[in-house]
């Protein structure tokens, strides 16, 4: 009986062991494992770029992969990430919004059901703010003659050397190279000429008055908006690398004030006389475009192209007492910035935003002014004669370059953010017509 017993407490075991399952246990499921984070590369001021490579899935799909960043030791997913896809291999991070001259920590990372794994800790390091570097063109006088200069932030060249008259009325930066149009005179005639980094090509050879109001840089090439008088008056010309176009064909005369190159179209504006007065004009490859103006006159003397919207400023004459308002052009259509007497004298488009220079008469003195979208910011007090005669935006920072009149007396000033800051000694006659920030 002890021996049945003994068998039958073994079958029972053995039985209840066979009931169990014959299925091998699932491998475990762990973190994603990364290799390492990549290199950061690309710093700048606000943007860098980084990036990790994943080994292994750790056995469950990879849901999110990316980099984390922190002004903090071992950033976190709870921090500032990017996300780069999914699954395992090497992924590329553009890290933006960062601060400037800031120290930054970043991780790759990659997460999975188990959770998230992190790369290896790099540090790196954002640069600084570059400093503007702001040219303004004009002339300041030795005591004789007009001498044309560049003013580097703040610091005068003279690109002639005084023995004639001249004056420098645009500036272009291009890379390196700093172009600037205006003219010069041989002791006979007004030359115009463009400047490379202080070296002159002369773009008219008399014997009448040449001008050159205007340069601009596409590529390799130059271009510039000017006039040459003939024997009648003058004519509106634009060179190209030397080459020159005549733009009318006006008996009475005709100039070309700015030039703007978009894409392979040129945009010339400028003034065009029927011989009673001088109408705006505005030119297209050569070709005039139609302008609304009154029947009274005007002047465009500057362009800008946003896209596809041409802009221009200038003034327009509003009766035949022969008075005047600034005025801007949109594809053609005018907006008056002032109801009295006032001239726009440079338009510049940033993003959205339209804004103009130029300047409004307050029945005693002119006011330097700057519009955006139309809104008239004043520069002056009105207590003497302020003019405006370029804007040019770069960022948050509005820059203006133009003129002050006490007396017979005159001066080069240049605003920023509507901060006045002179450029010549008080006893020197000076003028600021164009700026240009890099």
């Amino acid at each position: 009986m002890k021996i049945v017993s003994l068998l039958s407490l073994i079958f029972l075991i053995l039985a209840g062991c066979s009931k169990q399952s014959s299925t091998p246990p699932g491998p475990s499921i762990t973190v994603p494992v990364i290799s390492g984070t990549t290199a950061v590369s690309a710093i700048s001021a606000n943007n860098a770029t980084s990036g990790g490579t994943i080994t292994s899935d750790g056995g469950a799909a990879i849901t999110a992969r990316g980099v984390c960043w922190n002004t903090s030791s071992n950033p976190t997913t709870a921090n500032a990430i990017t996300s780069n896809g999914t699954g395992t291999g090497s992924f590329t991070s553009s890290i933006s919004g960062l601060t400037a001259n800031t120290t930054y920590y970043v991780r790759a990372y990659a997460t999975n059901s188990a959770g998230t794994a992190y790369g290896n800790e790099l540090s790196f390091t954002t640069s600084p703010v570059p400093t503007p570097v702001v040219y303004v063109t004009g002339r300041e006088t030795n005591g004789t003659n007009d001498v044309a200069k560049v003013w580097v932030n703040g610091v005068a060249t003279a690109i002639t050397n005084g023995s004639f008259n001249a004056q420098a009325h645009a500036v272009f930066v291009s890379g390196a190279d700093v172009y600037v149009a205006g003219w010069e005179s041989n002791g006979t005639a007004d030359l115009a000429k463009v400047w490379k980094n202080g070296t002159a090509t002369a773009l008219t050879n008399g014997p009448y008055t040449g001008y050159a109001g205007s340069v601009f840089v596409a590529g390799t090439d130059v271009y510039v908006a000017g006039s040459d008088n003939n024997a009648s008056g003058a004519v509106a010309k634009m060179w190209k690398n030397g080459a020159v176009t005549t733009l009318s064909a006006a008996s009475c005369g005709s100039v070309a004030r700015s030039v703007f190159v978009s894409g392979s179209d040129v945009y010339v504006g400028g003034s065009e006389s029927n011989c009673t007065k001088n109408l705006p004009k505005l030119w297209k490859n050569g070709v005039a475009q139609p302008v609304t103006v009154s029947g009274f006159g005007g002047a465009i003397l500057s362009v800008f192209v946003s896209g596809t919207d041409v802009y221009a400023c200038g003034t327009e004459t509003t009766d035949a007492s022969n008075n005047f308002v600034a005025k801007l052009w949109k594809n053609g259509a005018g907006t008056s910035l002032t109801t009295g007497k006032g001239v726009a004298t440079a338009v510049f488009v940033s993003g959205t935003d339209v804004y103009v220079a130029g300047y409004e008469y307050n029945g005693t003195h002119q006011v330097a002014k700057v519009w955006k979208n139309g809104v008239a910011t004043t520069l002056s007090n009105g207590t003497t004669d302020m003019y405006a005669s370029s804007v040019y935006v770069s960022g948050t920072d509005v820059y203006v370059a133009g003129r002050e009149e006490t007396g017979t007396v005159y001066y080069a000033r240049v605003w920023k953010n509507g901060t006045l800051t002179a450029l010549a000694s008080s006893g020197q006659y000076a003028e600021a017509t164009s700026v240009y920030v890099k």
